[in-house]
């Protein structure tokens, strides 16, 4: 069991029969929505955070972070030299980050610290923007990945009533295993994605 391919093998393995177990527990109607719910609400919750986190940061944010950007380099940037500015706005980072980040953009550092309008826009477009945006995208996929996932799982449980048919709930039993299968093989594709 040393070997760590032994290891992820053995896992994959774990997943497929657990997929497979639970399919066949379910049924196939529950699985399929099931599966819809998995992929459905990792993609559309990609799709939409990936799509609309910029635009709701523009219409919500932007002005206002330009605003106070401009009025708080007004305030700090009167008497501050670049090094103390930067060594401000980074904290605690290591000194030689410091004065690589001082070669790279000592002219875009300087532009940012005379108090106008376009180097709060700067400020606020190159520092702050992608940060932000990041943010509001993760917190938009967390919200729908969960909500998607949610509705899926009651439509599933509403369609598992089928199993107690007598005939028509092993049909459906045994299709659900097979589907258990596809099932199985998207999780290990995920987790195949998320080991390497």
């Amino acid at each position: 069991m040393d070997n760590p391919s032994t290891v992820i093998d053995i896992i994959l393995v774990v997943v497929l029969a657990v997929s497979v177990l639970r399919a066949y527990k379910d049924g196939f109607f529950s699985a399929v929505i099931r599966l819809i719910g998995n992929l459905g609400s990792l993609f559309g919750a990609w799709y939409v955070a990936s799509n609309y986190s910029k635009p709701l940061f523009d219409s919500l944010l932007r002005n206002s972070l330009i605003t106070r950007s401009y009025s708080y380099l007004e305030q700090t940037a009167r008497n501050i030299d670049i090094q103390t500015a930067l060594s401000q706005v980074i904290g605690k980072w290591p000194q030689e980050f410091v004065n690589t980040i001082l070669e790279k953009t000592q002219d875009s550092l300087s532009a940012l610290l005379t108090p106008s309008m376009e180097s709060a826009v700067f400020l606020v477009d190159e520092f702050i923007a992608p940060i932000l945006i990041a943010c509001i995208s993760v917190v938009i996929f967390i919200i729908l990945f969960v909500a998607i996932r949610f509705v899926c799982s009651l439509l599933a449980k509403m369609f598992k009533t089928v199993n107690k048919v007598p005939l028509l709930g092993l049909a459906n039993r045994m299709a659900g295993a097979l589907a258990g299968v596809a099932i199985g093989g998207v999780n290990i594709i995920l987790l195949s994605f998320l080991f390497s």
